[in-house]
């Protein structure tokens, strides 16, 4: 009886360690799984920008400050696509190597030769992004694996030193000002112009106020405008006056008669 009960004891731990050993296994299988998924989505990226339909192109850049995997592609304002992989180039001669960037691009969205490429940036400081700005219409279409040459990018120190430039010319201009306020005789002449300009503003204000005044008196038939304008018995003298000079332009010529 003592065999039979070690026998079936040990028979019972025997069971519990291999369903153990299973569940372990199984546990394992799990996490190492899960572990492989993760590790694939951080390395491959954006899965659907792998496996969507569409083409990928190569664009060449001499640097490519800020731009990473996952950055996002813009064509005329809008976003089409990423960045798959950034990549250094390197030629046969002693050049410094370029940068290319791989973006994957729907069929879509048809990029063409002529079309310009550079690295622009959200706001001020925002992040970095590759835009991609449609040329004439007349290049051919890009095909999968084809290259498009980039635009070099302004760098940082370059807009630094064209503000400098800037406010440089603003100091100069301002200080001229200042000069020419600071000279008593560029005061006077100051003085003496604008009260010059107020006389003139003053003197064409009467003029058209008196100006409107003769128009309605010409336009009620007043004055010597107004009687030209609207005398009918003075209009037909004129009419009559102009007929006979056609008729007898000779008049014009001739001395009157000494009385």
């Amino acid at each position: 009886m003592a065999l039979a009960a070690q026998a079936h004891h040990h028979k019972g731990l025997c069971m519990t360690r291999n369903r153990l050993s299973l569940e372990m296994k199984v546990g394992l299988f799990i996490v190492g799984g899960v572990g492989l998924l993760v590790f694939f989505l951080f390395t491959i990226g954006d899965l659907a920008t792998y496996f969507s339909p569409g083409y990928a192109i190569r664009v060449v850049f001499d640097s490519a400050i800020g731009i990473s995997r996952g950055s996002p592609v813009q064509y005329a304002g809008m976003e089409v696509g990423k960045v798959k992989a950034v990549s250094l180039l390197y030629s046969a001669d002693q050049v410094p190597p370029k940068v290319e960037l791989l973006i994957q691009l729907p069929r879509s969205v048809v990029v063409r030769a002529d079309d310009s490429a550079s690295i622009s940036t959200f706001g001020l400081l925002g992040e970095k992004y590759l835009e991609i700005s449609p040329g004439s219409g007349e290049g051919a279409a890009l095909q999968s694996g084809d290259m498009l040459t980039g635009q070099p990018p302004v760098s940082t120190e370059d807009v630094i030193e064209r503000s400098n430039e800037v406010l440089n010319q603003l100091k100069q201009t301002l200080s001229g000002i200042n000069s020419l306020v600071g000279d008593p005789d560029a005061r006077l002449y100051l003085k003496e112009t604008s009260q010059e300009a107020r006389d003139a503003i003053r003197y064409w204000k009467l003029l058209g106020a008196r100006l409107n005044v003769a128009m309605s008196h010409a336009e009620a038939g007043q004055g010597n405008l107004g009687k030209f304008l609207y005398d009918e018995a003075l209009y037909r003298e004129m009419e009559a006056f102009v007929q006979d000079m056609k008729q007898n332009p000779w008049k014009l010529l001739a001395r009157p008669k000494k009385q």
